[in-house]
């Protein structure tokens, strides 16, 4: 009986990243979800709290992903600029690849799970996809001397990086082969490097 409650519970977690992945965040309902499972509406209520205690467990889950995704390439005994660059290129392609994940990961709800202060960006749930961009970016401020907050940092890359990504995936973005996307990447790094340090 144990073995299929946790079944049954990792069955609706996963049918919640299929309804992401398949039609956005914006369609998903606990109803849809237990339909898929074959199980009564009520069934994902007696596992999850609520719809948000559920959102919160498959926007993790969906981050560990993220996190293995942007990994990809990252060298570990390079620059922390040349990881940070990795690191948004790879975020770039799982944008262009997981358009509704990115939009659920970054777009849609990723504040709503975050405590955002003077000082820096915390996560208040599990999110491994934005702890690996946390650390290179606290990596890169220590290596470069930053004078400015974590929180200016986080944010400001943050931005870049997740409106490059929208751009990229705009009928604009067509135009921008693997090459520009590093080329503008760097670039914005070099510069923010500079500014920094004036």
């Amino acid at each position: 009986m144990k073995r299929n409650t946790i079944q049954l519970k990792e069955n609706l977690i996963q049918a919640g990243i299929d309804e992401i992945r398949q039609h956005g965040i914006d369609m998903l309902s606990l109803r849809t979800i237990a339909k898929s499972c074959g199980v009564t509406h009520g069934t994902p209520y007696r596992h999850f709290e609520s719809k948000e205690s559920y959102l919160k467990v498959v926007l993790s889950r969906l981050s560990v992903f993220l996190s293995d995704e942007i990994n990809k390439g990252i060298e570990l005994e390079t620059s922390a600029a040349e990881q940070l660059i990795q690191i948004g290129f790879n975020l770039i392609e799982f944008a262009k690849n997981y358009p509704y994940y990115f939009e659920a990961l970054f777009i849609k709800f990723p504040f709503k799970y975050m405590e955002v202060t003077e000082e820096t960006i915390s996560p208040d749930s599990d999110l491994p996809g934005f702890n690996t961009f946390k650390y290179i970016v606290l990596k890169l401020r220590k290596e470069e001397n930053f004078n400015n907050s974590e929180a200016e940092s986080l944010l400001h890359f943050w931005s870049f990086i997740s409106g490059l990504a929208i751009i990229s995936n705009s009928p604009i973005g067509t135009d921008l082969d693997n090459e520009t996307v590093l080329t503008t990447i760097r670039h914005m790094l070099d510069i923010y490097i500079k500014g920094e340090k004036l």
